[in-house]
């Protein structure tokens, strides 16, 4: 039988591919990063990020494949859950302060309706992210202990890596580069907020402004407070920006093709779209799932994104192509990345730099610089920064300096790790208003870890496949998950919240997962 034919979603535009003339390959480039004017740090010790060979659609599948069941196998290592292990060892340390306001924090979050995964994951994720930020911005943390707590959780080992570049035959389709500067960038931006207004039901009367963040001069790792822009001024204020080597970039410049639109209007998108639509076809949905929002990122010279995690949505990977200029991603071990965005904000460019250069001195950490035509995969489990490096500041390597150019552009796509993705939304889903508290002290928490995670895990073993877990041991669990749900409903879950809820915490003992099931059971 011939394999099913795969119907279009939207018309191909075709864009030049990556064929043809050599691109500049910076992979290993040692940039000299820009934290503030007159402020910079050079990665010349810091190892170059590794690399995966992918040669078509099947060879990628099979990365794709490898990387979601380390995923899968890690994530009580990594995953911005109040469920994983990481968060409850770093909520057990915090103080009675810390505590009251991530109680509070949950209170908020009840009165918000949630009854899908998605919203139920942003507020996991935003909880659970003011958990990292108590622990890491604690009176007196040093850098050692981070260091020391990262190495716990095994942050810094490889399967745990931040990103990987991308190298082999599959890029010559995939991915493209070609110099954009701001008469070529306008329209698409035009066309993609226009077709964002249009979705949002803005009137047609209202004001169109695009996505822009402004870094602060002398400090980069902040921002203006505006982060918009007019269209009919976006032009003018980019090229003085381009000109005073003041940096500016969008982040939020996207385009979901799920929206039944015949396409983005955007040949870099479009094209962009049909590729990896048709690659994800081959990957499967079992491994990673397309999100059809894509995104056009785009940044002048100077620009900086500070050390993060992306936990906008659930666990995935993103596909990043490199078409116009450069960037450099500095890829970091996931708590340290953090603790250098607080240090960073909180304490300033000059003692960032004193961080980044011991980091750098260490050999922590990895750094992949993407010059047009190159591809890049972020992996859900590290931190990262990305830098837009000044190419007057770079110090040429023995190759070759980096050239100059007019903007930086990258298109973007996330695919969902289908594994992880599809246990926390068997177990987020699964939550009533019993089984939306966890208890950090004690035997209780292992009771809950087990009786809610061990049946997810169970039931994902089935699924890949009847040799991993014998039927009876299957059945078990799930009678046990039963049962867990109706005593903890009934009883368990309504005594100890009544008690704790009221009370202040004098020792470690609730973790109030901030989700909201009461109502309508979420």
């Amino acid at each position: 039988m011939s394999a099913p034919t795969k119907k279009r979603r939207v018309e191909l535009v075709q864009v030049a591919p990556a064929g043809g003339e050599a691109s500049l390959q910076l992979s290993s480039f040692a940039p000299t990063l820009s934290l503030a004017d007159g402020v910079t740090v050079t990665l010349s010790s810091t190892p170059p990020a590794k690399t995966e060979t992918v040669a078509n659609a099947e060879s990628l599948a099979a990365v794709l494949k490898r990387r979601a069941e380390v995923a899968r196998q890690t994530h009580d290592r990594w995953v911005r859950s109040p469920r994983a292990a990481w968060i409850q060892s770093l909520l057990a340390e915090l103080g009675p302060p810390a505590r009251e306001e991530l109680l509070a924090l949950q209170r908020r979050h009840t009165t918000l309706a949630a009854e899908d995964f998605a919203t139920r994951w942003e507020l996991g994720a935003e909880w659970s992210g003011r958990v990292v930020a108590l622990w890491l911005g604690a009176e007196g943390r040093s850098v050692d202990e981070v260091i020391a707590k990262a190495a716990e959780f095994g942050h810094e080992k490889e399967e745990l890596s931040s990103g990987v570049v991308l190298e082999g035959g599959l890029l010559h389709s995939l991915a493209t580069g070609a110099d954009v500067g701001v008469e070529e960038l306008l329209p698409w931006v035009k066309a993609l907020t226009a077709a964002a207004a249009g979705s949002a039901g803005g009137a047609a009367t209202e004001e169109v402004s695009a996505s822009l963040y402004r870094v602060d001069p002398s400090n980069h790792f902040l921002t203006a407070a505006d982060t918009s822009a007019p269209l009919d001024s976006l032009g003018d204020e980019v090229r003085l920006r381009i000109a005073s080597g003041r940096g500016v970039g969008s982040l939020n410049t996207t385009f979901d093709f799920a929206s039944g639109e015949s396409g983005s209007g955007v040949p870099l998108l479009d094209g962009y779209w049909e590729r990896l639509d048709d690659a994800s076809y081959v990957v499967g949905e079992g491994v990673a799932r397309l999100n059809p929002r894509l995104y056009l990122i785009w940044k002048t010279a100077g620009y900086c994104t500070p050390y993060h995690q992306d936990v906008h949505v659930p666990p995935h990977f993103t596909l990043y192509n490199q078409t116009s200029g450069a960037s450099a991603f500095h890829f970091l071990p996931l708590l340290l990345g953090e603790y250098a965005t607080l240090v960073g904000r909180r304490d300033g460019p000059s003692r960032l730099k004193e961080l980044l250069q011991r980091l750098d001195r260490e050999g922590v950490g990895e750094v992949a610089t993407l010059g047009p035509k190159q591809m890049l995969l972020i992996l859900p489990g590290g931190a990262h920064g990305v830098y837009v490096p000044r190419p007057a500041l770079q110090l040429p390597p023995p190759a070759r300096p980096l050239p100059p150019f007019r903007l930086s552009v990258i298109r973007a796509a996330e695919l969902f790790v289908a594994p992880v993705c599809d246990l926390y939304e068997r177990l987020l889903l699964s939550l009533s208003c019993a089984t939306s508290y966890t208890y950090a002290y004690g035997p209780l928490s292992g009771v809950v870890q087990f009786a809610l995670f061990a049946p997810c895990e169970a039931l994902a073993a089935i699924g890949r496949g009847p040799s991993l877990l014998d039927p009876f041991r299957a059945a078990t669990l799930l009678c046990a998950w039963l049962l867990f749900h109706l005593g903890h409903q009934l009883a368990i879950s309504a005594l100890l919240h009544r008690y704790f809820s009221h009370r202040s915490f004098d020792a470690p003992r609730l973790v109030s997962l901030p989700l909201r099931v009461c109502a309508c059971g979420a």
